[in-house]
């Protein structure tokens, strides 16, 4: 069986946490479960499609709608994700403990959560299936993200390169991002992304209580990985540790070497220079530097017959002022 998993994230995804969420379901159910979501759809009142904050709250396809009947319209869609999908998925970070860990310190892409969410879902996904034997491989479908997901495809022929053996099996193609609109079980793992959300400080038992279609998410198999700052702080070592056997830094520790290079060149420059004995040509580091405007790069003089400094103050060389 070849589980096909529908990923999005929860809302704009503000504070206290992170939450992409979704559910897996068999490629070949895909087309009944569609119906299905359709015709719940179109069930009066008809909506046009489903966000489950805009059900939570009553605006946009539901202004208007009353509390009972947007109810029973959100039962039913939850009946239709338990009916037909196998299992739900969710990975939660919250956003301080992941600011803590990697915003500014490593790659600008990190700086944000979605990316790495992105690569910790497929993970959970792997882990999921191996754990209930839910099948050897899967597929993925996520929300559009504009933001994001054109750095993604371009990235991933190195996820591939670096990726485990059993890994690259579970993941035979790329995955992909489409629009809600057009593949509508995208609407589902909105529906069971918000419930993760609500719910995630006391875990997957309290689903049941967040909405009318919490009972049929939480009889779903599945699993919710809270990525704790320990987790975080972890995997930012191990990564660290790659990059240095790479025998590399990471762009913001480049960037702040490159702030500070002119400053570090500056004082190594003149530590060479004043600890040279007379007449010694001195070595300097071939970067501009703070403070080395001061001294004058000559081919001779009367004091010495090869290139060598002198102080631009009264064109004094080098090697008499040390003597001096």
């Amino acid at each position: 069986m070849t589980l096909r998993f529908y990923i999005d994230d929860s809302g704009r995804n503000d504070p206290p946490v992170f939450v992409l969420g979704g559910m897996g379901i068999a490629t070949d159910r895909v087309v009944a479960f569609e119906q299905a979501w359709n015709a719940v759809l179109a069930e009066a009142p008809a909506i046009p499609y489903f966000k489950m904050a805009e059900a939570n709250a009553r605006r946009g396809a539901f202004q208007g709608v009353p509390p009972a009947e947007r109810d029973t319209k959100v039962a039913a869609l939850g009946e239709v994700l338990r009916t037909h999908a196998t299992a739900t998925l969710a990975v939660v970070v919250r956003h301080e403990d992941y600011a803590r860990v990697y915003a500014g310190k490593m790659m600008r892409w990190m700086d944000r959560p979605y990316q790495m969410m992105f690569h910790f879902a497929i993970a959970t996904a792997f882990k999921l299936c191996r754990e209930q034997d839910l099948g050897e491989s899967a597929e993925f479908v996520f929300d559009r993200d504009l933001d994001n997901e054109k750095s993604l495809a371009e990235s991933y022929p190195a996820f591939r390169k670096g990726m485990e053996p059993a890994l690259a099996a579970f993941l035979p193609e790329n995955p992909r991002h489409a629009d809600d609109r057009d593949e509508v079980a995208l609407q589902a793992a909105d529906l069971v992304a918000w419930h993760v959300r609500r719910s995630w400080r006391d875990g997957p038992g309290a689903l049941a209580g967040a909405s009318s279609a919490g009972p049929a998410i939480a009889s779903l198999p599945g699993k919710h990985d809270v990525f704790s700052e320990a987790t975080l702080t972890n995997l930012a070592r191990i990564a660290t540790g790659t990059v240095r056997r790479m025998k590399t830094v990471f762009p913001y520790e480049a960037d702040r070497i490159g702030e500070q290079f002119d400053r570090m060149a500056t004082v190594a420059n003149l530590h060479l220079i004043a600890g040279a004995r007379p007449l010694q040509p001195v070595a300097l580091i071939s970067f501009p530097a703070i403070g080395t405007g001061k001294y004058l790069l000559v081919r001779n003089c009367a004091q010495l017959d090869r290139p060598h400094l002198h102080k631009r103050f009264e064109n004094r060389c080098l090697g008499e002022a040390t003597t001096a």
